[in-house]
This record gives C-alpha cells, structure tokens and sequence, in this order.
C-alpha cells in the first residue's frame, strides 16, 4: 500500500463535525459514535499493545477501547481513532480484509502503518480542528504550559495535544517523545521544517547527554509521578547542525503511559550561522561608503 494523502483524514473529519453540526470545543467522540449508532464499550486491557478494536457483525459497528491507560484523553483519542476506520475511505476493505471481523489498533502515532497513521491524522483533526485549535493558540506563549491548557480545553491527551500544535503553530517549536532515553518520535513545526539545515530528529535515536531530558528519563519516578523539569539547551545540541541559537527545554513524565514528553521551543525563530553571515554580509553592502569603515576587519579587508 502507497503513501496517503493525511489531508484527505482532516478533510473527512470537517465532514463529520460539520454533520453533527460540532462547532465548539471540546469535541465529543462518542456522542459521534452514538449518532452513527455505533457501540462504544471499554475493555479490561492487561496489555499495552491494542489500544482499541472496530469490530463489525450483520452491517453493524461497535469500538471496544482498553482501560489499559486510564487517560480521559487516551481513551478518547482511540475512540476517535476507530471512527476513522469506520469513516475514511478504503478503511473498510482493509481493516475487514479477507472476512474479518475485528480490527485492532495501537492508536497515539506509534505505528508505522500508513492506515494507522492515517486515523491518527483523523483524530487529531476531529478532536482538535483545526479552526477552533489555531484560534485558542492566539496570543499565547509558546511551550509546555499552553499544550496543558490546550489539552485540557480540547480534553486530549498531552501528546496528541503537543503533535498537533507542533503540526498547526506558527512558533518554532518541537515535540520529542522518549523512553528509556530513546526517540519514541518527534514533530517539528512547520517554521522548523521549512529549515534545510536542520534535519529531523529520527525515531529511535538516543536522547543527547547532558540535556535535561536525559537527566530527567535516568530516573524512573519522575516518568510514573509525571514530574516536570525546565531548562535551557541549544539547536546543536538536539539538531545535527551548526545553529547555537538557545532554545527552552521544558520536559514532563506521562504516568501510566511510561514515557516522557519533551517541548522545544524559542520566541523566535532560530536561525543558523550560514543565515546570520548572509544577514550580515547583505547589511554591509547596503551601508554607506562613510561608515564601512567602523566595521570589524573581517569587511575592511574585502
């Protein structure tokens, strides 16, 4: 199976809200589930590897979800996740292939199936459209303290309220999630993306030493008891780049979840040294005769 098209999952899930006419956060999945005359039941979960299961029997739909994690947000996030099995396109064919009747899921990114990834992406734009998100982002600061206040606004998960404002704000801003100081994955934001000479922080790569993420993860309690930490650090540090630009680390445990959420961000965009000389060699070329030569030797002897 190609690559999707992840806009086409936000797209159907304007459709929805738009149905069930759904203007006002938070959003509620299983008034939706309801509406469509879908069961929703939770399932004693012993494991973490099935968040949540679609099953179908004589043209009727039921979503069991697991009380593994006992998140409100999680337990949403994987309702919402089903509806879209059940919603987007070609879902059917594949989750039911070859006469079944149940399909389970590992919602919360963490798959590397483009269908997952794709009700994923549904999700996130049910419980978080896009619209109403970006307007409650509006003239607040960047960082950990407005994803909780997102997350509890949209009543999300942190980390599907961290990926999805990383995927809508303007801030430079990244989300690393880890275990056992590796990269579970991360997010950057689109200013960051758009940056050639910062490459994204790749899956499974270890956390770098001495950041605060790396101290925090050393200690288990602090992931269970959902601690928080705050410091500084650099883009050289977690981007394989020449950029020294500081850049705030604020890091917090996810409980039960068993893994630790870590905000990147800075008010401004970051810019690399490259960027800087060419910023500078222009504002050098535009000055007067008169004043070239107070500058430092470096432009005196071009």
């Amino acid at each position: 199976m190609g690559k999707r098209d992840f806009w086409k999952a936000e797209a159907q899930a304007d459709e929805v809200l738009a149905k069930h006419k759904i203007s006002a956060l938070p959003v509620d999945p299983f008034y939706i589930a309801k509406a469509e005359e879908i069961l929703c039941e939770k399932i004693c979960s012993s494991t973490p590897g099935v968040s949540g299961c679609l099953a179908s029997k004589d043209n009727k739909f039921g979503i069991f979800y697991g009380d593994y994690f006992c998140s409100e947000g999680f337990c949403r996030f994987t309702v919402a996740h089903e509806l879209a099995h059940y919603f987007l396109a070609g879902h059917w064919e594949h989750v039911f292939a070859d006469g079944q009747t149940r399909h389970t899921s590992e919602s919360g990114f963490s798959s590397d199936d483009p269908i997952e990834r794709e009700a994923d992406a549904f999700a996130a734009a049910l419980l978080m459209p896009r619209g109403l998100f970006r307007s409650s982002c509006t003239g607040v600061q960047p960082g950990l303290t407005t994803v909780e206040v997102l997350a509890e606004k949209c009543r999300t998960s942190l980390t599907s309220t961290a990926i999805r404002y990383a995927d809508l704000s303007e801030d430079p801003i990244t989300i690393v999630v880890s275990k056992d100081n590796r990269v579970q994955f991360a997010f950057m934001s689109e200013s960051l993306r758009q940056r050639r000479d910062l490459p994204p922080i790749k899956r499974d790569s270890g956390i770098p030493e001495n950041t605060e993420t790396s101290r925090f993860n050393k200690n288990p309690i602090n992931v269970t008891k959902a601690k928080r930490a705050t410091s500084f650090s650099t883009m050289d540090v977690w981007f394989d780049c020449d950029a020294k630009s500081s850049i705030m680390e604020e890091v917090r445990g996810l409980g039960s979840y068993g893994r630790t959420l870590t905000v990147l961000w800075s008010e401004s965009s970051p810019v690399s040294e490259e960027a800087e000389e060419v910023k500078e060699d222009e504002e050098f070329e535009n000055m007067l005769p008169s004043d070239r030569w107070r500058q430092p030797r470096k432009y005196q002897d071009e």
